[in-house]
């Protein structure tokens, strides 16, 4: 068991969980991981989308980013999923590739 709020939590998965599906418009696959690590829980959330372009990456989770069309998203989902992790001293990476799809990683604290 996490250490976390259920429903901060739920904030975090749809928001990763639509992030992915909107990756994937032509389908795919979703894979969500749940794992110990040492004194932490690993959730994985990761799909086979088009990829996040290497010089984009680094810009995922700063306010008001967005790669998406006008209209099509605010840039604060990522901004809120890692302050929503890092409220419960947790942390969150991303990995991806062109054409490879995408990883995020967050590891939270055990009760």
């Amino acid at each position: 068991m996490a250490l976390a709020d259920p429903d901060q939590m739920s904030q975090v998965f749809i928001n990763l969980v639509m992030n992915a599906v909107h990756a994937m418009p032509d389908g795919g696959t979703l894979r969500i991981g749940l794992a110990p690590e040492k004194q932490m829980v690993k959730l994985t959330i990761a799909d086979t989308g088009h990829g996040i372009p290497r010089d984009v990456i680094e810009k995922v989770f700063e306010p008001f980013f967005t790669t998406k069309e006008f209209g099509q998203g605010t840039g604060l989902g990522l901004t809120v999923v890692k302050g929503i992790i890092e409220e419960h001293q947790g942390s969150i990476v991303v990995e991806s590739g062109e054409g490879k799809g995408t990883t995020f990683t967050i590891l939270l604290p055990r009760s």
